[in-house]
């Protein structure tokens, strides 16, 4: 009963559509088909699929992308913007220039720096008006003295002012030097129409710290008779 099958017998099989076993009694089987089926897909069942460690390090790299952040969004600098408090946030400069300042110890002018001088008002007009001067670059107050009914003030020589104030319970002798003789003539008037009045002052500072102060003057004013070397003598 063997036969044998010619050569175009199987050249035939192999040119036939479907696949082995879907024109055969078996093509009523479901396994059958089921097995037919998978075998004609374009995708065969043994193509490399992709292992449960290579899907989660796609998604860690999925995630990774999605978080990324520009370097301008994300940078946090380390410098912030701290708000410095001068003590003169209420008041208002009415007069400002440039100058130099002196102050006496012992008997010899000592140079305190070079810098804006400026007279301020307090905007609650519940203080009297004061000089604050900042020396240059290191941005250092070295002069801060309210004025006062009976303050002492003069003009020397062209340029130079000369003032006696309080710093703290101290009475000082400080000599200004401006620019120019009309700056030297804005800042002297600027002065003298700050200082308060006898009126003025017995609302604005204690009456007989007031007194006392204009005492102390008077007897430095009364010594200082021979002090006329250095700035503006």
């Amino acid at each position: 009963m063997n036969s044998k099958i010619s050569s175009s017998e199987v050249s035939n099989l192999h040119s036939s559509k479907g696949v082995f076993g879907s024109r055969s009694k078996y093509a009523g089987n479901s396994l059958m088909e089921s097995f037919a089926s998978m075998l004609d897909s374009k995708k065969s069942i043994f193509d490399e699929q992709p292992t449960q460690n290579e899907e989660e390090d796609n998604k860690n790299d999925k995630d990774t992308v999605e978080e990324e952040v520009p370097l301008e969004a994300g940078t946090n600098t380390l410098l912030q913007e701290i708000e410095v408090f001068t003590g003169e946030e209420n008041e208002t400069a009415q007069h400002s220039t440039r100058a130099k300042l002196f102050c006496m110890d012992g008997k010899t002018w000592k140079e305190r720096g070079v810098g804006i001088l400026k007279l301020n008002y307090p905007i609650s007009n519940e203080r009297s008006p004061r000089i604050v001067m900042w020396a240059d670059n290191v941005l250092k107050v070295i002069l801060n003295v309210a004025l006062f009914h009976g303050m002492h003030i003069e003009r020397s020589q062209e340029k130079f002012i000369r003032l006696f104030a309080f710093e703290g319970d101290q009475l000082v002798h400080l000599a200004i030097k401006l620019p120019n003789i009309n700056a030297a003539d804005g800042l002297f008037k600027a002065i003298t129409d700050a200082i308060p009045s006898a009126e003025n002052q017995s609302h604005l500072v204690v009456s007989e710290e007031s007194k006392g102060k204009k005492r102390k003057v008077e007897d430095l004013e009364d010594g200082d008779d021979d002090e006329n070397d250095g700035p503006g003598g």
